[in-house]
C-alpha cells in the first residue's frame, strides 16, 4: 500500500504539473453551440468550485512532501488529511452538475480539447512531461526512502552501563536525529518525536532512545479479586486491542533494506491473507513473505525492563494457526529461548474470571513494585485454602521467572527510564549473534521505531527508514578500532 501511495502521489503531481503547462500552451478550443448552451447558468458556481479545487490540490501537493521530509510533520499530517477529504468532495461537486448539464456530449466535450489540430502540440508536451517526470521523481523518493543516522566511535575500553540513565559522556557527543511517529493509541495528537542516538566499539552497538510520553503506564492486565473469584481487569484485551490496562513498549525492527512500509512487512486489513484467519482489531498482520528475517526488538516497561531485557524476536513467514489458539500473530515468531523469561499468571485466560498460577507470599504485596510483577520465589502455587485475599485485591499478571531469557531470545540487553514525562531507554546487542533469527549490525542496516502508550497493538509508526552508517578505522593488524568523538551534539535536549 505505501509503494502504491507514493507512486499514485507521484503521478497525481505531475498530472497537475503537465495539465497547467497543457493549460498555459493551448490555444482557445471552440466548442458547438450545443456544447455552449448548457454553461449558462452555471458560470458562478463553477468558477468557485473550481477555486476550492484549486486549494484542495495545491494543499495535497504540498503538504505530501513536506510530510515525507518530516517538516512540520503534525500540521503537515493534519493539512494532508483534510485536504484529501476536501479533494473527494471537490470531484462530487464539479462533476454531478457537469453530468446534469451535458449527459451523453460530456465525453465528447473532454476529448475535444485534446483531438483539435492547435492542441496536439502541448496535449504531446503534457504527455511527454507526465511520462518523463513521474519516473524521475518517483525513482528520486525511492532512492530516498532513508535517513542516516552515524554512530559514534568507542574504543573496547569505553566503560557502558545499560542502565537508562543515559549518563556516559559519550552520549553527550553522538550524533542524533529525531523521527517523528504517528498514529498511537493514547498519544497526543496520536504521535510522539523518537530522539535517536548510537555509537559502537568492535563487538557491540549501543542504542540510546527518547520520546514523549506524559503518563507512565506500569499496569499490566492485573488481577483483581471479585465475588466471583480472580479477573483481569482489561477493556480490549478480549479482542487483542488493549489500549487501558497495559505497560508501555517500544519497539525497533532491523532489516537489511529500507524498503516502504517497514521492508514490506506492514499487511493492512482484517484479513490480509484470504487462507488465514482475520485479526480481531482489524489493524492488519506483520510478516516478511519473502524469505528474508527481519529482527525484532521489543522492550516492555513490565514484562522484560526489570529483567534488564528486550525481548527479541522476528518477522517471519507466516505460522500454521493452532488448535485452541483465539489469537493468531502471522508472521510474528519470538525467538527460540533455552530458559527464563516471563509467563502469565493465569492457568486459561476467560472474560470472566481466571485461576492464578502463583499466589504471593503475605509480605509482597506490601512492596512498592507489587503491582508491576510478580517474583517466582516470593510467590507460592495457587491452592484455594491460601487464597484469604479481600474482595478488590490486586495481583500482578506478569510472573518472572528466576532468570532472564537465554537462548536466541535473550541476546538484546535493554533498561528504561521515565522521568518527567519522557522515557529513556538504553539497548544493546552485538553486532553479529550468529542467530539466523537476528540481523547483523553494520553498514546500511535500516531500523524504524515504535512506542506503545499503554497499548496493546495500536503503537505510533514512521514511513522513511533510519540507515547506520558506521565509522571505523582499520589498525595495522587488521582490528577495528573507533575514535571517539569531540564535538558535543546539540540536538540532544
Amino acid at each position: 500500500m505505501h509503494k502504491w501511495h507514493l507512486l499514485a502521489t507521484t503521478c497525481f503531481m505531475v498530472c497537475v504539473l503537465a495539465y497547467f503547462i497543457f493549460r498555459l500552451y493551448q490555444a482557445k478550443v471552440t466548442h458547438s453551440k450545443a456544447m455552449r448552451q448548457p454553461l449558462a447558468g452555471f458560470k458562478k458556481y463553477h468558477l468557485w468550485v473550481n477555486r476550492f479545487g484549486y486549494i484542495t490540490v495545491l494543499g495535497l501537493i504540498c503538504s505530501g512532501p513536506l510530510l515525507w521530509l518530516q517538516m512540520w510533520p503534525v500540521t503537515m499530517a493534519q493539512i494532508h488529511y483534510y485536504a484529501a477529504l476536501s479533494l473527494l468532495l471537490y470531484l462530487l461537486l464539479h462533476s454531478y452538475v457537469y453530468v446534469l448539464q451535458y449527459g451523453r456530449l460530456l465525453i465528447q466535450r473532454l476529448l475535444t480539447p485534446l483531438v483539435q489540430p492547435h492542441s496536439q502540440r502541448a496535449t504531446a508536451m503534457a504527455l511527454l512531461l507526465l511520462a518523463i517526470t513521474s519516473t524521475g521523481l518517483y525513482q528520486l523518493v525511492t532512492a530516498n526512502n532513508s535517513q542516516e543516522l552515524k554512530l559514534l566511535a568507542l574504543t573496547n575500553t569505553t566503560p557502558v552501563h545499560i542502565d537508562g540513565q543515559a549518563n556516559e559522556d559519550f552520549w553527550q557527543h553522538a550524533p542524533s536525529i529525531t523521527i517523528h511517529t504517528s498514529g498511537g493509541a493514547n498519544f497526543i495528537d496520536g504521535s510522539t518525536n523518537v530522539t535517536i542516538k548510537a555509537a559502537a566499539n568492535a563487538n557491540e552497538s549501543y542504542f540510546l532512545f527518547r520520546w514523549f510520553d506524559p503518563t507512565q503506564s506500569l499496569q499490566h492486565l492485573p488481577l483483581v479479586k471479585t465475588p466471583q473469584g480472580w479477573k483481569v481487569q482489561q477493556n480490549g484485551f478480549y479482542h487483542f486491542d488493549e489500549t487501558e490496562f497495559y505497560e508501555d513498549k517500544f519497539a525497533v525492527l532491523l532489516s537489511k533494506q529500507c524498503g516502504h512500509g517497514g521492508d514490506n512487512t506492514t499487511h493492512l486489513g482484517l484479513q490480509p491473507f484470504a487462507d488465514k484467519p482475520a485479526n480481531w482489531h482489524g489493524k492488519g498482520y506483520h510478516a516478511s513473505l519473502d524469505g528474508k528475517v527481519r529482527d525484532l526488538w521489543h522492550w516492555k516497561a513490565v514484562r522484560t525492563d526489570h529483567k534488564r531485557q528486550a525481548d527479541d524476536n522476528h518477522f517471519g513467514p507466516l505460522l500454521q494457526m493452532r488448535s485452541g489458539e483465539r489469537r493468531y500473530t502471522a508472521g510474528y515468531h519470538a525467538d527460540g529461548k533455552e530458559s527464563g523469561g516471563y509467563v502469565m499468571n493465569w492457568q486459561w485466560y476467560s472474560p470472566s474470571t481466571v485461576t492464578p498460577k502463583r499466589l504471593p507470599n503475605p509480605d509482597y504485596l506490601t512492596q512498592p513494585h507489587h503491582a508491576a510483577f510478580l517474583p517466582w520465589f516470593d510467590s507460592q502455587p495457587y491452592q484455594p485454602e491460601l487464597d484469604h485475599f479481600p474482595l478488590g485485591t490486586q495481583l500482578p499478571s506478569v510472573l518472572y521467572r528466576s532468570n532472564q531469557f537465554e537462548g536466541d531470545r535473550g541476546h538484546v540487553a535493554a533498561k528504561g527510564q521515565w522521568q518527567q514525562g519522557y522515557w529513556t531507554l538504553e539497548i544493546a546487542r552485538k553486532h553479529n549473534t550468529g542467530s539466523a533469527h537476528d540481523v547483523e549490525l553494520a553498514n546500511g542496516t535500516c531500523l524504524w521505531v515504535s512506542a506503545f502508550d499503554s497499548s496493546q497493538t495500536a503503537h505510533t509508526r514512521h514511513q522513511r527508514a533510519v540507515q547506520l552508517h558506521y565509522p571505523e578505522q582499520r589498525d595495522a593488524a587488521g582490528a577495528v578500532e573507533f575514535a571517539m568523538a569531540t564535538t558535543p551534539s546539540k540536538e540532544w535536549q
